[in-house]
């Protein structure tokens, strides 16, 4: 097992212990050394084509050297390849490649819809629709999901992998990587230190003004841009690639500034 694995695991394996429900304890991983190449990718949503050919291009680049990936979450949902997504990010990785995943809201809002579907259907119409049609469930032409809760949660089981929601689960919300660098999906409420973010912060902020504490750039998604900005304390990466076909990743090498890379 690498040293990077093993910190990264280590971290995990110390962490507070998870509730087994879509509201998630949160996670945050430290990795004290920032990798000599890292890659944080903005949100898929179901891209699955973009992502498979982001991945080649930085295995390309790599060489079979170790690299760090860091997906900012949103795996799922809008896109049309959620199930294959996740299947290909549960795989084993190609020599070298340590992929680490952090939970978005809309990986939560799934979580929270498989537990209970009649409290949280509004899910659905936020690209919920999508993701289950990706594990072969549809809704009826007429009454769309509107099912006794019971039959509902049997077609879950039926179709949805146990090993792809205990994936889900496990996520953390946010990664320390090096010094210098702070990663969740959403970014942070800067009214609070790094270490009192919780959950809904890390998965839900938007609108960050007031600098981040500690000095240090935070590394995000969840509200599309057009363009992504270098400058300054916050890095949205979320180009909308499920609308625009455009997957953004930002490239990080210690003692370099980061800069972007663009699969169409």
């Amino acid at each position: 097992m690498s040293a990077m694995r093993e910190a990264l695991l280590g971290r995990l394996l110390s962490a507070a212990p998870r509730s087994g429900t879509a509201d998630p304890v949160p996670v945050q991983v430290q990795l004290a050394q920032m990798p000599a190449l890292n890659f944080v990718v903005g949100d898929i949503h179901g891209r699955l084509d973009l992502y498979r050919k982001l991945e080649v291009r930085i295995t390309d680049e790599a060489a079979g050297a170790p690299v760090l990936i860091v997906l900012l979450g949103d795996l799922v949902d809008r896109g049309p390849e959620s199930a294959g997504l996740i299947d290909f990010l549960m795989a084993r990785p190609p020599a070298g490649v340590q992929r680490m995943a952090l939970m978005g809201n809309h990986e939560q809002m799934m979580l929270r819809y498989l537990e209970a579907p009649r409290t949280h259907a509004r899910w659905l119409d936020y690209g919920g629709r999508e993701t289950l049609a990706s594990y072969g469930i549809y809704g009826n032409p007429a009454r769309d999901f509107d099912l006794p809760e019971r039959r509902l949660m049997q077609m879950f089981d039926a179709s949805i992998p146990a090993e792809h929601v205990a994936w889900l689960r496990a996520l953390p919300c946010a990664l320390h990587l090096g010094p210098s660098y702070f990663l969740s999906h959403a970014g942070i409420d800067p009214d609070k230190s790094l270490a009192a973010q919780e959950a809904r912060d890390l998965m839900w902020a938007r609108g960050m003004t007031a600098p981040p504490p500690e000095g240090v750039t935070v590394i995000h998604g969840h509200t599309p841009v057009e363009i992504v900005g270098l400058s300054g304390p916050y890095i949205n990466i979320d180009t909308g690639a499920y609308a625009t076909g455009r997957l953004s990743a930002l490239r990080l090498v210690p003692g370099r500034p980061p800069d972007v890379v663009e699969i169409t």
